[in-house]
């Protein structure tokens, strides 16, 4: 098997990660938070849509289960950023 050899990241940007800079925590939460939020769109749809082609045969029963399960998928992944950015938060106030 051949090895693949994937670009690391300069030992400067390394550093300044490691030491903990409030604008690279604040981006990171970003980062994690708009990929959390998009896959828990992603579930919720796919669950409520799922729900729906198994119990209702009319069409806006099915958009309105599937239209369902976006909500609470978006509603998890607000809730769960709101919660990271809080952890954010208090630990800068700590410092």
């Amino acid at each position: 098997p051949r090895r693949v050899l994937l670009p690391r990241a300069p030992r400067e940007l390394m550093a300044t990660a490691k030491t903990g800079l409030p604008e690279l925590k604040v981006a990171e939460t970003w980062d994690s938070c708009i990929e959390n939020t998009i896959r828990k769109l992603a579930y919720g749809t796919l669950g409520g849509g799922l729900i729906a082609v198994i119990l209702f045969r009319g069409v806006a029963a099915r958009s309105a289960v599937a239209g369902l399960g976006a909500g609470v998928g978006i509603g998890m992944g607000y809730t769960e950023c709101k919660h990271e950015f809080e952890l954010v938060d208090k630990a800068a106030a700590a410092k």
